[in-house]
């Protein structure tokens, strides 16, 4: 799972909303039809995608999960036979993270449980069996934890709990699940910190035959089969337990492919280390990828590699067979090359294809496509990205968010979407991160209202909130603060309101590219367990 997307992507986390249908526009802390209880179950209120090895998997801002192409192990996970468009997982609900891996698929559900589907060869199910499901069966364990994270290999999955503990599962015949002697488990199994991998873990990734995981500090560590140098430690040979990279600088995420892996720095630097990324020599420690822009994603496939910049600009390098770095040519690179098509703001690299979504919520896939793991209805390879087809798409976001000191309250006025995707219009829902006030209007064209009760002298964090049939988006927050009027001269008629205007940059409210302080701790006391707040260390 990638979560690098803060902004309105996390606030949605807190924003949650069941289907309802508000009948009027309303003044108060949530929706119709919504409650405390409602919002504490968190959603990551993005769409995201994931593809493996020959089948791909997307997520919903409204926690429904679709997959596509090979389901020769039941990984689509609709008990149905293979198909070529999304089809949704109708047997699991407001999912919040998935992953896709060689032949089974994995989610995680609001309340912190995991879920996995196909291939169980090897146990990577995690329900205590060995018996490939064509539906989503519970994983085992671990009891009492919240599960945050969830990365599936070839025949290995793990996964990071709400306290930061990483736990493995599946197939560990190359000590890809962290335990010294464990050659296999069909349930989760705590990852080892003997080795000296300290701190809670923020990151995690399942390649081939190999882990990596990130912690808290910065610090990279990666443990399972090193035959071409994916361990990235400088030696050669399995290791069971976790071993440290040697990565320079602070690390905030890491990805593993076939045999290669690469970490991403605060900065945005890649480092990449092994094969594949268009270089048959195998490097046994990190070296920087020559890309002059700075990274905010990375992913690494079977011998292919896809970064995103902070642009929403693709770049993919390695093998280019079917056409998978999505230049419109089937030619290996050494270095990295732009990728055609949209600005993308969510990308996933798997074995032999790649899949994305681009800023307007449309899904997208390139390279082989024999399986029907691109979407478009084809089994025709392609060299340039193709849209999904059969997909649910979110509105747009509400943009030039404007807010207004009142006394004691705020007023806020923003552009409605031009495009509200493909779902029915539900409401506008303007909203103080702490959802002390808000207010809810029910007509598409609408642009403003005003959050009452609020403190004078406070700050508060103002976002608003667009829901249709078929997602919800969050703008971003801006920041302002409510303030009684000056006092007029005594023989001055006294006007019914006053306001003193707080726009973006006008120095009272100010946009912000992440959350304040306020918003940052309102939405992190409705994060699943108070764990996932953890995680936002990798992404400061």
């Amino acid at each position: 799972m990638r979560l690098g997307r803060l902004g309105g992507a996390l606030a949605a986390l807190a924003l949650i909303v069941l289907p309802v249908a508000p009948a009027a526009a309303t003044q108060g802390p949530y929706p119709p039809g919504i409650n405390a209880d409602t919002i504490r179950l968190a959603s990551p209120g993005t769409a995201s995608i994931a593809a493996g090895g020959a089948h791909s998997c997307a997520l919903t801002s409204l926690g429904e999960l679709y997959c596509w192409g090979d389901d020769s192990s039941g990984q689509l996970g609709d008990g149905v036979a293979p198909h070529t468009t999304g089809q949704a997982v109708l047997a699991l609900h407001k999912a919040v993270a998935v992953d896709a891996g060689q032949a089974h698929t994995c989610a995680i559900d609001v309340r912190g449980a995991a879920h996995c589907w196909g291939d169980d060869s090897a146990g990577q199910l995690g329900d205590g069996a060995r018996t490939d499901r064509d539906a989503p069966v519970a994983v085992t364990g671990p009891a009492g934890r919240d599960l945050v994270e969830i990365t599936t290999g070839a025949r290995h999955t793990c996964a990071v709990d709400d306290e930061g503990g990483a736990w493995c599962w599946g197939d560990g015949s190359h000590g890809q699940l962290g335990v010294a002697g464990l050659r296999g488990s069909t349930v989760p199994v705590r990852v080892s910190a003997r080795s000296g991998m300290r701190g809670p873990v923020v990151d995690i990734a399942a390649g081939r035959d190999t882990t990596c995981a990130v912690t808290a500090a910065g610090a990279a560590y990666c443990w399972g089969s090193n035959a071409f140098g994916q361990l990235g430690s400088g030696g050669r040979g399995d290791r069971e337990e976790p071993v440290a990279v040697s990565v320079r600088g602070r690390v905030r995420e890491v990805t593993v492919g076939g045999a290669q892996a690469c970490a991403l720095a605060v900065e945005g630097q890649a480092f990449c280390w092994g094969t594949g990324g268009g270089t048959r020599r195998a490097k046994a420690e990190p070296v920087g990828v020559d890309l002059t822009a700075a990274l905010g994603e990375i992913s690494a496939g079977g011998e292919h590699i896809c970064g995103l910049d902070r642009g929403g600009r693709a770049f993919c390098w390695g093998d280019g067979a079917d056409g998978r770095l999505g230049n419109g040519r089937s030619v290996d690179r050494a270095v990295p090359v732009r990728t055609a098509g949209p600005g993308l703001r969510d990308l996933d690299a798997g074995e032999e294809h790649s899949c994305a979504f681009d800023t307007r919520g449309y899904a997208y896939c390139w390279g082989a496509g024999a399986d029907g793991q691109l979407g478009s209805g084809s089994t025709a390879a392609s060299a340039v990205p193709v849209p999904v087809t059969g997909l649910p798409r979110p509105p747009g976001t509400a943009t030039g968010i404007r807010v207004r000191a009142l006394d004691g309250g705020l007023r806020v006025d923003w552009r409605p979407p031009a495009d509200l995707g493909t779902g029915k219009f539900a409401y506008f829902w303007a909203t103080t991160a702490g959802y002390e006030a808000g207010c809810t209007l029910t007509v598409p064209t609408a642009g403003g209202c005003e959050l009452t009760g609020l403190r004078n002298d406070r700050e508060y964090d103002v976002a608003v909130m667009v829901r249709t049939g078929d997602g919800i988006t969050v703008s971003d927050f801006v920041t302002a603060t409510p303030a009684a009027a000056a006092p007029l001269p005594s023989d001055t008629p006294e006007p019914r309101r006053m306001s003193v205007s707080v726009l973006p940059g006008s120095g009272g409210g100010l946009p912000v590219t992440g959350l304040s302080p306020v918003a940052l701790i309102a939405l992190g006391t409705l994060l699943l367990g108070g764990g996932l707040a953890a995680m936002l260390v990798r992404r400061s």
